[in-house]
């Protein structure tokens, strides 16, 4: 099935680069470069090229692949669906497994190009990826990133839910970036200069390193928007091992800590809270429900609200959380649940 995907994608590909009005396209010509950092994503990466070529239509644009690491052909793979693109359109970068923030760094010194459009492979662009983000930063010199929204789809491609975080009032400043932290980068797009004026992805980050650039971009100044509108098929694997989840959340909340140094302690405890309960939520989903309980006690500390209000507010942070990703909820379940009972309790306890 791979062999035919690739082969058919080839044909695909062969039509739209080789036609008489392609012509070589020189680096410093681009309008934009999507930067694709992968590692072991051979499963995934037809489907990403294929509807990337699909959403760049009319666009003199440059595609920066990093293999990092791969033990998969997925290198290999990218080479032949390449094969007849012009030369410079596709320039492929191999590293020992240096880590996604150094890899879309790297790519990020390799292009000229002004624009930079962020993928990851086992994402899908969808059709105005990359023409509504470019036309907006094109109208809006003011503006040094635009970020969309994104639907969440399962492994086959089934659609879960369409994710708007603007609707909940996620925003670019500081402020809104700290208590949001919505950041999805396959629906971002920034300003070459921009991402060099304040260092490129933080290299010692494993996890959280798009929320961390989103916090230091807004702390420099510089502004963002949403376009208000889905840019992007964001895949959801199954739920990761619960080491790899207590690494997400503890990576996250240390990101969060970094940036509260010099926030009013009311305000930053309030955001301490948030994003515990946030992880205690993803714990849960995960069905670790032994995390779940050691995040929400690590929340408790910096919880604002009186004893009584805490239980129901964390149940409708589930709630909501649930809905917002399209994840099936059954309150009176929930309610009648040892971990539910766990949680409540231990909410009720005085510091």
């Amino acid at each position: 099935m791979l062999a035919f995907l690739a082969a058919l994608f080839g044909l695909a590909l062969a039509h739209r680069f080789c036609s008489p009005s392609t012509h070589p396209l020189l680096p410093e010509s681009c309008d934009l470069a999507v930067v694709l950092p992968f590692r072991n994503a051979q499963r995934w990466l037809a489907e990403s090229l294929l509807a990337l070529v699909n959403a760049s239509q009319d666009l003199r644009w440059q595609l920066i692949a990093v293999d990092d690491g791969s033990t998969d052909q997925g290198g290999h793979l990218l080479r032949r669906l390449t094969a007849h693109w012009p030369a410079q359109q596709c320039i492929l970068l191999r590293t020992p497994g240096i880590g996604v923030a150094a890899a879309r760094n790297l790519a990020i010194r390799t292009t000229k190009a002004p624009i930079i459009a962020l993928l990851d492979a086992d994402d899908a662009a969808l059709p105005r990826r990359l023409q509504a983000p470019l036309h907006h930063l094109r109208a809006n010199p003011q503006l040094s990133h635009v970020h969309g929204g994104w639907l969440r789809v399962c492994p086959s491609g089934q659609s879960l839910s369409t994710v708007e975080p603007w609707r909940d009032g996620a925003a670019f400043d500081l402020r809104s970036a700290l208590t949001h932290k919505a950041v999805l980068p396959s629906a971002w797009t920034l300003r070459r200069d921009a991402l060099l004026a304040v260092g490129g992805f933080d290299e010692s980050l494993s996890h959280a390193e798009d929320v961390d650039l989103m916090l230091r971009l807004a702390a420099a100044g510089h502004l963002g928007q949403w376009l208000k509108e889905p840019l992007v098929r964001y895949r959801v694997h199954p739920s990761a091992a619960s080491a790899h989840t207590s690494a997400v959340i503890d990576g996250l909340a240390a990101v969060v800590d970094r940036h509260l140094i010099d926030q009013p302690q009311p305000w930053a405890d309030q955001i301490r809270y948030g994003t515990l309960t946030w992880g205690a939520w993803r714990a849960w989903c995960s069905g670790d429900q032994l995390l779940a309980l050691q995040t929400l006690r690590r929340a408790r500390l910096s919880c604002p609200l009186p004893l009584v209000q805490r239980p129901v507010h964390f149940l409708e942070h589930i709630s909501r959380s649930c809905l917002r990703d399209g994840i099936g909820f059954d309150r009176t379940s929930f309610c009648e649940s040892s971990f539910w009972r766990q949680a409540r309790e231990l909410l009720l306890q005085p510091l």
